[in-house]
């Protein structure tokens, strides 16, 4: 990934007010996107600069700080990540509290992480630790990215000041690819080796990272289907228990996102500060997740066209001399039919017994057969083990008991109740069953972003059909 690379995210842009050449120092052109900037750090370079420019973009991980890294008494921690000029209009010194900054040359710093902006001559007066700014809270350090693992995955470590870190996946697409701007303000505001697009790789790289860490926050740039896909990832990965998931509606169709709260859409990424604090003080809901099973059954025994009309005869024989027995007068027609009548219901009665028996047999073997591979089952691959990880779900334990004993035993009702309790069965109980997929229970099971998704699909495969 480049970001652990320190290599610079470049993309033309124009600017409105005067901006300086981080590497030349000479000022860059109004000419509409004539200049590059780094999605990241800010930055700033002119075309023909950017291949001379140095990798070294906002900070990731340990390594990534070098020799600048400060150990004291209270352990590792990090100096401020300075860069030069371009400050905004208002900019004031954070020591002598003066305006700083200049539009006639490239002048004074800003820290990356922080935000605060200094004087050249009063960079020294200021500490040389950075608080991180106001996000510290939702912000991983780049001192606790120190190690890989053996998959090649980077492990954060948890420092006693992050205990709540926040993992942001960014849907690029959503929002008639708004996302792209909230990626780049993400990557800005936090470490951007926390901030995922969701269109590189899914969630899984993401969640990898935080595995460790006791507690952590989630948040979602994006639609319900974005949700969905994250969610699924956590069941995967059995981190549940670890985190909560907050949502930032983009595009369209954000039910879940208004359920929550946060309401239908987010098109301002100015005010994403203000979100991250609001973020942190969010109270946590529950959001019912049911895991939708299947089993196999046999189909009824397609009789063959011999059988039913044979059926069929019997019952039209029947039909016919019960109606002679019921209308006739004549006492030889009555006897006859009754005759008749009583011979066509024994020969029915054997037949049904010859087929019981017939069928009896053949459970009979069935079950001689499941006894003999029965000892054999633990040496196979047992289908419930796709499940055991599902069963740290939370389920009212209460819910079996109460339902089984408000309704009748039968096999029926023992499936309904699977269904009903499933993760708070024995393994043995999924034996026959499959998961299908899992519905997010809010609104609706998804249906119309169903008919969204495929339409944005079609309209991705045929562009010119949807001028």
């Amino acid at each position: 990934m480049d970001h652990f690379s320190g290599m610079h995210n470049w993309y033309a842009c124009s600017h409105a007010r005067p901006t300086y050449c981080n590497v030349c120092r000479e000022a860059l052109s109004g000419v509409t996107s004539h200049g590059l900037s780094c999605a990241v750090c800010k930055f700033k370079a002119h075309k023909r600069c950017a291949v001379r420019a140095t990798n070294n973009c906002k900070w990731t991980t340990l390594a990534s700080i070098g020799k600048d890294i400060i150990e004291d008494e209270d352990g590792i921690s990090m100096p401020h990540q300075w860069l030069e000029g371009n400050l905004p209009v208002s900019a004031k010194c954070t020591v002598c509290d003066k305006t700083c900054g200049s539009v006639l040359r490239l002048q004074d710093w800003r820290c990356l992480w922080c935000k605060a902006m200094v004087h050249t001559v009063c960079k020294e007066q200021l500490s040389t630790k950075c608080p991180l700014g106001q996000c510290k809270v939702s912000v991983i350090p780049p001192t606790a990215l120190n190690s890989i693992d053996s998959d090649g995955f980077w492990k954060a470590t948890c420092p006693p000041s992050c205990t709540s870190p926040l993992l942001v996946f960014v849907n690029s697409k959503s929002g008639d690819n708004q996302g792209i701007k909230f990626l780049r303000r993400f990557k800005q505001l936090l470490n951007p080796a926390q901030v995922f697009d969701l269109m590189n790789g899914g969630p899984h790289l993401g969640l990898r990272l935080f595995q460790k860490f006791d507690t952590f926050r989630i948040l979602v740039c994006g639609g319900d289907g974005s949700v969905g896909w994250v969610l699924s990832e956590i069941d995967t990965l059995t981190l549940h228990k670890q985190c909560q998931l907050g949502v930032l509606p983009l595009g369209t169709g954000n039910d879940l996102a208004r359920v929550l709260g946060w309401g239908s859409a987010c098109d301002d990424d100015a005010q994403l500060p203000q979100i991250l604090e609001k973020l942190e003080r969010a109270s946590t809901k529950m959001l019912d997740r049911w895991s939708i099973m299947v089993y196999e059954t046999k189909f009824p025994r397609q009789h063959s066209s011999s059988t039913v009309q044979q059926i069929l005869t019997y019952e039209d024989s029947v039909a016919a001399h019960l109606s002679m027995i019921l209308t006739s007068d004549q006492h030889s027609v009555v006897i006859s039919s009754a005759k008749v009548l009583c011979e066509t219901v024994k020969d029915f009665v054997a037949r049904v017994g010859k087929a019981y028996e017939k069928n009896k047999e053949s459970s009979e073997e069935s079950e001689a057969m499941a006894e003999k591979v029965s000892c054999k089952e633990p040496l196979l691959c047992p289908s419930y083990l796709i499940f055991l990880p599902k069963l740290c779900l939370c389920v009212c334990s209460g819910l079996r008991a109460g339902i089984s004993g408000s309704l009748s035993s039968s096999s029926v009702i023992s499936r309904l109740l699977v269904n009903a309790d499933s993760f708070s069965c024995d393994p043995e109980t999924f034996d026959c069953y499959t998961e299908k997929c899992v519905m997010n229970n809010y609104f609706g099971i998804g249906l119309d972003a169903k008919i969204s998704l495929d339409f944005n699909n079609k309209r991705d495969e045929h562009p010119e059909k949807c001028r």
